[in-house]
């Protein structure tokens, strides 16, 4: 039973994500998402006390799934710049696979709507994304700059990188972009 009530809550944020992306939060009524999601009102508030709350719920699901997808492969034993362009490979691949996830991440990372405790779930989620970074400074091979910097930049680039590919794909060979993500990297390295 646990099961088909879990299947529920995920319908609902995915129908929330694909909503959400396509016509922003004000434009979405929960309505509406409780019909794309096959479920009656009343399922919805059982999971989210309001649409805030499902807008956290849901930032917090994206940024679960990315921890998983950006640390695929990941070992601490890798050197640095390997594990650094995985990093960033594996964060393009997850955009590249998810657009909506990334338009929802883009819209409402920095989002009132997003919660305080709820932006530092999500950093925790990417603990160890961040010590990969933590790792590269140790062995003084980033730029001079806070972590934090080097991080936006890094992320920064690699997002739009993405969506350079996903408007142009077609113009764009898988070479030019594993160029661009190595780019990135040359960009913070010291």
């Amino acid at each position: 039973m646990k099961e088909k009530i879990q299947d529920k809550k995920i319908a609902v944020l995915r129908a929330a994500l694909e909503l959400i992306s396509e016509q922003g939060f004000q434009g979405t009524p929960m309505s509406q998402i409780a019909e794309k999601a096959n479920v009656g009102m009343g399922t919805i508030y059982r999971y989210f006390s309001g649409k805030e709350d499902m807008i956290n719920a849901l930032y917090i699901n994206v940024k679960i799934r990315l921890a998983h997808c950006a640390l695929t492969g990941y070992s601490e034993s890798m050197p640095v710049r390997e594990s650094f362009l995985l990093l960033l490979h594996n964060i393009a691949d997850f955009f590249i696979d998810n657009p909506a996830e990334l338009f929802f991440i883009e819209q409402y990372s920095n989002s009132p709507l997003i919660t305080n405790a709820t932006r530092e779930e999500g950093f925790r989620m990417l603990e160890q994304v961040h010590n990969i970074f933590k790792r590269a400074r140790e062995e003084n091979l980033l730029k001079n700059l806070p972590i934090e910097i080097i991080s936006t930049l890094a992320y920064g680039a690699i997002l739009s990188l993405v969506k350079l590919w996903l408007s142009n794909k077609e113009s764009l060979s898988k070479t030019d972009f594993d160029a661009g993500v190595a780019a990135i990297w040359d960009a913070v390295k010291r």
